[in-house]
């Protein structure tokens, strides 16, 4: 394959991206503003989502969502997107690597910023170990980018398409387990695994709109001639 091709996989120059980036911008910037406000509707949907996602405890799904919630921990998704760099890397795959890891880097700053920001208290009965601000989740958060950056550089790469597919099946699957975990064990509100995933997908749209316009360029670099894009 061409790298000209290469970039049309991978990084698409999708003509809807401003649309997606000034949708998701409102949409986030409007949840960010009612759970600031401590709005009574926020609490009202939170509450209700909460209500059902925690109806019925039993053993074993509290050992799952504990399971869950342990891999999708922030510090481990760092170990995840050096382990998908280093692949990326050793298959030449150079520029895709470099953009993995300053995309999550890049995303955690960002977050953090947010939750400075919005400063919301975590649920009044949350584990002692979940400390910090609530909104968004940081596990939410990372394990977005981690499964978004699985989606956009590696799936293009799967020759079968049935095979992508039973992955993009697999990713949703581990997505919604690690939104709902968080909510089952008391460390978030629901509106803050969904302002998570509005606010990780606004800074995939601006990664990616990064990538395509700074990726030829650094092929000019010495370490990245032979790079792929």
């Amino acid at each position: 394959m061409t790298k000209g091709i290469l970039i049309m996989m991978l990084f698409n120059r999708d003509r809807d991206r401003p649309w997606k980036f000034t949708l998701t911008t409102v949409l986030f910037l409007v949840v960010a503003y009612f759970v600031k406000a401590q709005n009574a509707y926020v609490d009202f949907l939170d509450s209700s989502i909460i209500d059902v996602v925690q109806k019925n405890q039993p053993g074993w799904k509290t050992l799952l969502y504990r399971g869950v919630t342990s891999l999708a921990e922030p510090k481990l998704a760092i170990i995840w997107v050096l382990i998908l760099a280093f692949l990326l890397w050793g298959f030449k795959f150079k520029i895709p690597a470099l953009w993995c890891l300053a995309t999550l880097a890049g995303g955690d700053v960002i977050a953090a910023l947010v939750k400075k920001v919005i400063a919301r208290p975590r649920p009044s009965t949350h584990l002692a170990i979940d400390d910090g601000f609530s909104f968004p989740s940081g596990h939410v958060f990372g394990t977005f980018l981690i499964i978004a950056m699985i989606w956009v550089v590696l799936l293009p790469m799967i020759s079968h398409a049935w095979k992508a597919w039973v992955l993009r099946i697999v990713l949703i699957i581990w997505m919604v387990l690690v939104m709902v975990s968080r909510v089952y064990l008391n460390a978030h509100f629901p509106t803050d695994t969904i302002g998570a995933i509005l606010l990780a997908y606004l800074w995939l749209q601006v990664a990616e709109g990064l990538y395509i316009r700074v990726a030829p360029m650094m092929q000019n670099w010495p370490l990245l001639k032979k790079s792929e894009i």
